[in-house]
């Protein structure tokens, strides 16, 4: 492959792994507020939606290992490594702000 497919794969990767992040944003917001209304375990579900929200370097383990198995399989090597960039990114940076905003609330 050349490098300049190998580069457009992997910023396709990038692109992918940032539509499944708005497409997991869309979802928690609209079934969030669903499972308040439903009450009992549907309060449960709603917290654990908007920790997945703020918490998303963590809940993107959620879609991001099925999508790595399905682009392995596929054998798409390099929208694959794209994928895994993103999702690498995504973690330090959002790790990164929860220390800082750990920092300030101590």
């Amino acid at each position: 492959m050349s490098q300049i497919n190998e580069r457009k794969g992997i910023v396709s990767g990038i692109f992918l792994l940032m539509g499944l992040h708005l497409a997991a944003l869309i979802l928690g917001s609209i079934l969030g507020p669903i499972f308040i209304s439903i009450g009992g375990i549907g309060y449960y579900i709603a917290s654990f939606l908007g920790l997945a929200l703020f918490g998303i370097g963590i809940a993107q383990l959620i879609y991001v290992v099925p999508a790595i198995i399905v682009l392995r399989r596929r054998r798409e090597f390099a929208v694959l490594k794209g994928l895994i960039i993103g999702a690498t990114i995504t973690a330090l940076l959002n790790g990164g702000c929860w220390l800082l905003i750990y920092s300030i609330m101590r």
